[in-house]
C-alpha cells in the first residue's frame, strides 16, 4: 500500500466509521473531490463539496454541533458568503487531532454547477495520472516537500500548481518545480 492509499484509509475512518458522509447527505448529495478522489493524496486533508439544496443558517449551526462533538476540532471555521459569481455558499473548515493525526476537513456548500466543474477537473487530472502512474510518487514528493517547508496550501502554492508544473510541464523533482515556478 503507497503513503496515498494508507492516507485514504485513514479517512474512510472520518467518512464512514464516524458517520461524516451520512451526515452531510441530509443537506444534500456530498462529493468528495480533491486528492482523495484522484487517488494522489500526500497529507491528512479530506475535501468534501455538497450540493447547497438544503443549507440555511439553522442548519449550519445544526452541522457545527454535529462537527464539535464528534471530530472535537482544535480549529473550527463555519459562515455563509457569496462568492465572486454572487452565488450563497456555506463553509465548514475544521482541523482536528481525534486520530492521533493532524488532519484538515473542508467542507463546501456549491451549487450543481460549481461541483461539476470541480469533479471534471479531478477527472482530467486522474486520466493523466492513469496513464502514468508513477506520476503519483512525483506529485506527492513535490507536495511533502511544499508541505515540510509550510509552502503548500497556505497562500503560497497550491495543488494546481504541483498539477499543472507535472502533469502539463514534466517537472520531476522539488528543486525543478522552484525553477519553474519563477
Amino acid at each position: 500500500m503507497n503513503k496515498s492509499e494508507n492516507i485514504k484509509k485513514q479517512a474512510d475512518i472520518f467518512l464512514h466509521k464516524m458517520g461524516l458522509l451520512n451526515k452531510l447527505r441530509e443537506y444534500g448529495e456530498p462529493h468528495i473531490i480533491g486528492s482523495y478522489r484522484m487517488d494522489i493524496m500526500a497529507w491528512n486533508d479530506l475535501d468534501i463539496d455538497i450540493v447547497n439544496t438544503y443549507m440555511s443558517i439553522e442548519k449550519l449551526y445544526e452541522l457545527s454541533h454535529f462537527v464539535i462533538e464528534t471530530f472535537k476540532p482544535i480549529w473550527y471555521e463555519a459562515k455563509q458568503e457569496t462568492n465572486q459569481e454572487g452565488k450563497v455558499v456555506w463553509f465548514h473548515g475544521f482541523e482536528t487531532m481525534i486520530t492521533g493525526e493532524l488532519w484538515n476537513v473542508d467542507l463546501w456548500f456549491f451549487d450543481e454547477e460549481t461541483i461539476l466543474k470541480a469533479e471534471q477537473y479531478c477527472t482530467k487530472i486522474s486520466d493523466k495520472i492513469k496513464k502514468n502512474p508513477d506520476l503519483i510518487e512525483t506529485i506527492t514528493s513535490i507536495k511533502e516537500g511544499l508541505i515540510n517547508k509550510w509552502q503548500y496550501g497556505y497562500g503560497q502554492y497550491t495543488s494546481k500548481d504541483v498539477y499543472n508544473a507535472v502533469l502539463d510541464h514534466n517537472v520531476k523533482t522539488l528543486n525543478e518545480f522552484y525553477s519553474f515556478v519563477k
